[in-house]
Parts: C-alpha cells; structure tokens; sequence
C-alpha cells in the first residue's frame, strides 16, 4: 500500500495519484507543488491522503496487456475509416516515483502561476504564428508554464513527425526558458481542448480519468452495438471511450448465453438463437417458420450430440416451462 492523494495538473488535465511521503498532510480542494514528470508544478488536491494498492497503481501508469492481437480485435467487423483504430499509443507510461507531493503551495505562488496561465494564453498566439510561417504540419493544443517559468511545455498534435528545430530556437528566443515540445494524441487532445459528447454532456475524458488503455472495435462488438464508425467515435474521432465503462460485465455475462446461431431444442422442436440480450437475461430463439419465443439463459442446459453443442430448453425446479 501507498499514501497518495489525487492531485489534478494542467499542463494535461489528468487527475493522478500522487505519493504523499513522510508525515506531509493534504487537504481536498488546496493548491500544492507537486513533482511531476516535467518538474515541480502547481496542482490541485482532488482528494485527502488516502491508502492505494499497489494494483490500482498499476492500472494508472501501466497499459492493460490483456488484450487480444489486432488481427483478432477486427475480425468480422467491417470499417469505412480506419483512423478510428488506435495506431499510436496515447497515454506514455508515467513513473509513479517522479510523482509526489512537496508542500502546500503559498498564495503568492498561486498567485504567480496563475498569472503564467494567463501569459500562457499569449504564448499561444505567438508560437501560432511561428507554426505558420515555418509552416509545420502540426496542430498547437496548448501551452503550460511550469511554476516558476522554469519550463514552457508546448502539447501539439501531427499525424506524422515533426522537425521543429527551428521553431524550438525561436520560441527559445521569444520566451528565454527551457521549451519542451510533446507531440500528444488526439484523445489527450479532446481531454485538454474539453467539449461536449454526442450524449450532450462534458466529455468523460474531461472529467475523468478514462481512456488509459486502449478501446478496441471488439468492446463494441461484445455488448451488441452495431459496428458504425459514425456512431462509435467522439469529437477526437477516435472510438468513444464509453465503451470501455461496461466492456468487462458483458464479457463476463457472455459465459453464461449460447451463442447467436446456436441449436436449441424444445421438446422434438428445433431453434436457433436468434439474438441476447444481457441487461434483460432474455435469450430469443426462432424455428423455421420464423416463429419466434424468449426465454431465460438458465432455462437452457448445454448438451451434445453427433452434430456438436446444443441447448436444451428445460423446465426449471418450481417454475412450469414456457410455451
């Protein structure tokens, strides 16, 4: 177990644990200076000191491994714009040891960096224009001073790489500080940029801390969406991040319904599972008139014979079988 306390940055608008070492006390809803990957910074205390796993530390700084091979995740499924698959990998590991927790940060040091926030917005339009002129193929998200103007980070976005030598001289030279280009991802992006989801709310990736592994078209295909690229991606025109909040409920779920095709038998009569549904524990099988019955995924006993699996549909202790 770890003392931490969830601490949100701007320079990315992540809320992450952060190690509280020694007897340091944090109270929710106070600025502190925090070391963060970049160097010390100002950030806001989203929670208390409280005991984490090292497990849910993992699942913060370390890709999920347990998915399945790309050639898998796609099979069956049919795509008109292949940039909704993720190529690059969004979210670079973090080490949870360059992120603790220093002090509580003094009001005249909050007051300082959010005066640099406000400059930050100037550094914008003037590092716009040097894109320009160099003309870079890149798309500027937003620029973050560090505390104490020791850094200026420059977070942009390219669909390939980008030699900004020359812009790093200039900016250098406009700004007299460190500079540091990060070429991000969309999803970072759209979680910095902010905005609203096709559901009419702020986007998850605002307020919250999704999206730290990837989303396959596979999650979509497990809870029975019908695969459309036009319905499955967000603003950053990747696949929504939603689809990961119940992906493993239904992959769970799954273990207990027949497959869709299926052989059921009712008696000397023969079905086929014709679709599940799992938030209402309804199977829907049909014969060949097309006639069509729904019942429970307990009411159906795994059986084989010469021709491989089937299910029959059994009558269940003090209940009478459906007809």
């Amino acid at each position: 177990m770890e003392k931490a306390a969830y601490m949100k940055t701007f320079f990315d608008s992540m809320v992450l644990p952060y190690r509280c070492q020694g007897d340091i006390t944090v109270e929710k809803g106070k600025w502190y200076v925090v070391n963060t990957r970049f160097g010390e910074d100002i950030a806001y205390s989203m929670s208390g000191v409280t005991e984490i796993s090292l497990e849910i530390l993992h699942r913060y700084f370390h890709k999920h491994e347990n998915h399945v091979p790309q050639a898998q995740q796609v099979e069956g499924i049919e795509v008109d714009d292949k940039s909704i698959l993720e190529t690059k990998q969004e979210h670079a590991p973090v080490e949870i040891e360059n992120l603790f927790v220093i002090r509580e940060a003094t009001s005249q040091e909050v007051s300082e960096w959010q005066a640099l926030r406000k400059e930050a917005g100037e550094a914008y339009n003037l590092a716009l224009k040097e894109i320009r002129d160099l003309q870079l193929d890149m798309k500027l998200i937003n620029v973050h001073f560090l505390m104490g103007r020791k850094k200026v980070i420059f977070n942009f976005t390219s669909d390939n790489r980008v030699d900004f030598r020359q812009l790093v001289k200039r900016l250098a030279a406009l700004f007299r500080t460190r500079i540091e280009m990060r070429q991000i991802g969309v999803r970072d992006a759209a979680k910095i940029e902010g905005g609203c989801g096709i559901c009419g709310i702020e986007l998850c990736c605002t307020r919250s801390n999704c999206h730290m592994s990837s989303i396959y078209l596979k999650m979509a295909k497990d809870q029975g969406f019908l695969v459309n690229s036009s319905k499955l991606t967000g603003v950053c025109g990747r696949l929504l991040c939603c689809l990961a909040y119940e992906v493993d409920f239904y992959q769970q779920e799954k273990g207990f319904y027949p497959d869709v095709g299926s052989r059921v038998r009712v008696g000397n009569l023969a079905y086929r599972v014709m679709s599940v549904n799992l938030l209402r524990k309804e199977v829907v099988i049909v014969d060949e008139n097309h006639h069509m019955r729904k019942v429970a995924p307990h009411e159906l006993k795994k059986m084989t014979d010469k021709e491989g699996v089937y299910y029959q549909l059994v009558a269940v202790p003090g209940e009478d079988m459906k007809r």
